[in-house]
């Protein structure tokens, strides 16, 4: 038979209470951020203008039909109706990676209920694949004959099912 648990007397509630507010505070959704906010993390990051690129969107948003966005937590999701049940995506994102798998989740459903079965994009970071797969939407790969933008190898397409 085991003793039962020891009590340690030098736990100090206070010494660790910083501890259990930073596991707290990793645990909780982010704040919802403005668009403008979200653009300018993700567009500024590679030198582009986040409110000129905001004004593009809504353009393009307002004069085609087939070109929408659809916000999930702190992402964007950019996308185009091909009208054969497939869609051109494009994401701009300020989500945690953990966030960022719940959107790309939340984006499959949205999808899958709207009727259309696949989506199509670029892979510019491998480890979207992997972000992709853990929201559990099926993902393959396609190569293109296109070189990616460093030019060094090959750009990759990858397909996700609906």
């Amino acid at each position: 038979m085991l003793p039962a648990p020891q009590k340690k007397s030098d736990f100090e509630l206070s010494n660790n209470q910083a501890v259990m507010e930073q596991v707290k505070k990793q645990r909780q959704p982010a704040d919802d951020m403005d668009v403008i906010d979200i653009l300018e993390k993700s567009v500024g990051e590679r030198g582009g203008d986040a409110v000129q690129f905001n004004n593009e969107l809504s353009h393009l948003v307002n004069s085609s039909p087939n070109f929408r966005i659809m916000r999930a937590n702190n992402s964007l999701f950019i996308y185009i109706n091909n009208k054969d049940g497939t869609v051109q995506v494009y994401l701009e994102t300020a989500d945690t990676p953990r966030d960022l798998v719940d959107s790309i989740r939340q984006f499959g459903l949205a999808m899958k209920k709207a009727g259309f079965k696949t989506g199509k994009f670029d892979v510019q970071n491998p480890l979207i694949l992997k972000a992709v797969k853990m929201a559990g939407v099926p993902v393959s790969l396609q190569s293109t004959n296109m070189v990616s933008p460093d030019g060094q190898m090959p750009l990759m397409q990858a397909v996700m099912e609906f």
